[in-house]
């Protein structure tokens, strides 16, 4: 009952409201200074009221600083008070300012002017005057108080379009500067490169200058793409078996990366490499030799790499006592260990160095062992349990 009463009552209000404002009601002139230019440039308390205060508002405003938009706002609404006093409409002006920091500050504080302003002078009708570009921050906090009857946005002579461009622009050059989360790249790397020039020329070498810009801006696009500043953050706040996922990672991608690089290397300085991408034919003749070559090089960094890489994953499962992942974990383990020596015989035969009856025996003998430790891990671990659940 008491919901229904109170929706009546506002009903009621708002049609009353709407029947008044049809006539011809006194109507109050807004002008609205939303980041607080007239306080900040002239010492001026807020709210300002009568054509006179106004007046003189705004030609200290304007003497402080002629280029400021917001004298020009105020003029505009003392212009509307004049055509409506003219046409014998009663009417009143006002200047309202929020805060220099915008935002909630700037919000709150106009509403209690313009609060004030209505119980003062008893007025539901208003115009609103600003040079304010986003309107849409302005009508709902108006609204909520008096009843918007027109909406006045001064624009200086030159194109409306051009204005807001200037206001979009604007923001964003305020982003990038005073937003941590964009100033960081957008100033923060090029200070770093005005840095680093300035050292390479205070010891002569600013011929290297190419070298160090490309090293610098691959550090922070690395940094950005894979997300690490994010992570960097995030590590105080890394459970165990994250720490544990990740010194695993990082210690088998840096370890892979040497093995990769020293049979590159090995490669490299072999004596049939020319030979080999001398001509298409020689290069799919050559493939057998130059992977041996590889492989007989980095196949052990390689397998240490993904050993670290498994042994991460089984010791975080292990931690948070997933079983089944655990067994997953030591049958991969146990199968790279077993395949290692059938894969370097293999490399070694390759390149003419191994011999068939060693490499057949080792395959044999690392397939026979990764199959029993698959049978056994999974009879002793997984089968058996199910069936004494049962």
């Amino acid at each position: 009952m008491m919901t229904m009463s109170t929706s009546r009552k506002k009903k009621t209000s708002i049609s009353r409201r709407k029947k008044q404002s049809s006539r011809s009601t006194p109507i109050l002139i807004l002008c609205i200074d939303r980041d607080d230019d007239l306080g900040e440039k002239t010492n001026l308390k807020s709210p300002i009221v009568g054509l006179k205060n106004c007046q003189n508002a705004g030609m200290k405003l304007a003497i402080s600083d002629p280029e400021e938009a917001d004298a020009n706002a105020i003029f505009g609404a003392i212009k509307t008070y004049n055509e409506l006093s003219r046409s014998g409409r009663k009417c009143e002006v006002a200047i309202v300012t929020g805060n220099h920091s915008g935002g909630f500050k700037s919000d709150d504080k106009m509403r209690k002017q313009i609060q004030a302003l209505v119980n003062k002078t008893k007025m539901i009708d208003a115009i609103i005057v600003s040079d304010d570009s986003d309107e849409s921050n302005i009508i709902p906090l108006v609204q909520d108080i008096i009843s918007i009857n027109s909406i006045q946005r001064i624009v200086i002579k030159h194109s409306g379009a051009l204005e807001e461009t200037y206001a979009v622009l604007g923001r964003y050059l305020n982003m990038l500067i005073f937003d941590q989360r964009y100033s960081k790249f957008a100033l923060g790397i090029p200070g770093l490169l005005f840095l680093s020039w300035a050292f390479l020329a205070l010891f002569n070498l600013l011929e290297q200058a190419i070298t160090v810009t490309l090293a610098i801006l691959g550090i922070a696009f690395v940094i950005r793409g894979f997300d690490l500043d994010r992570l960097t953050r995030s590590l105080p706040k890394l459970e165990l078996t994250s720490y544990v996922r990740l010194f695993s990672s990082v210690a088998g991608s840096l370890v892979l990366i040497i093995g990769i690089f020293l049979g590159a290397s090995k490669i490299s300085t072999s004596v049939s490499v020319n030979q080999a991408f001398s001509s298409p034919s020689n290069l799919i003749s050559s493939a057998p030799e130059l992977i041996g070559v590889f492989a007989n090089e980095s196949l052990f960094f390689l397998w240490i790499g993904f050993g670290l890489f498994i042994s991460g994953d089984l010791l975080s499962n292990w931690i948070i006592e997933k079983k089944r992942r655990v067994i997953r974990g030591v049958i991969l383990l146990l199968t790279l260990i077993f395949l290692f020596l059938p894969i370097l015989q293999f490399s070694r035969l390759l390149i003419g160095e191994g011999d068939t009856f060693t490499f057949i025996a080792s395959l044999i003998f690392g397939l026979a062992g990764s199959f029993i430790s698959v049978i056994f891990l999974y009879q002793r671990y997984i089968r058996l349990p199910r069936s004494r659940r049962k």
